[in-house]
């Protein structure tokens, strides 16, 4: 299997459970500790239970916006270690049909866990110094709180 593909799959995996509100299939996929890179800061999310806000405030906001597909598109992807794939790709928000906003880019790394693919660390497109991302920072950063008139 190439990269791409690995890391493809391993996307395909997390947005599902993110769309379905299935937090055990998403902390499932998350090597711990996770390190997060935004905008403004480097952020260590060191258990599992310390997901579950960010989670749950990532899926309200897919919800409340009628999205009907999350899809993250991957665009590259290397491996940089017989265990480690690092990558990047396009995150569309669309529901029933109609893309919501333009797509952003978000880079992630993968490592493998005996067979498992496992989300080791991201970088995203987003003003956060502090965990857990809140509603108004996801909105923020999918472009959604301009739109619904919700920031200056």
């Amino acid at each position: 299997m190439t990269a791409l593909t690995i890391y493809q799959d391993a996307l395909n995996l997390v947005s599902a459970a993110v769309l379905a509100g299935d937090f055990d299939a998403y902390a499932d996929r998350i090597d711990l500790p996770y390190l997060i890179h935004t905008s403004n800061a480097r952020l260590l999310v060191e258990s599992r239970e310390a997901l579950r806000p960010t989670f749950d405030a990532l899926h309200d906001v897919l919800k409340s916006e009628g999205v009907t597909h999350y899809e993250r598109v991957a665009r590259e992807a290397d491996f940089v270690g017989q265990d480690r794939i690092e990558g990047w790709h396009h995150t569309h928000l669309i529901a029933s049909g109609q893309s919501i906003k333009y797509p952003h880019v978000s880079r992630h790394a993968i490592v493998r866990r005996g067979r498992d693919w496992l989300f080791s660390e991201a970088h995203y497109q987003i003003k956060a110094d502090r965990w857990p991302v809140t509603r108004e920072m996801l909105l923020d950063q999918f472009g959604l709180a301009e739109a619904r008139g919700d920031i200056e």
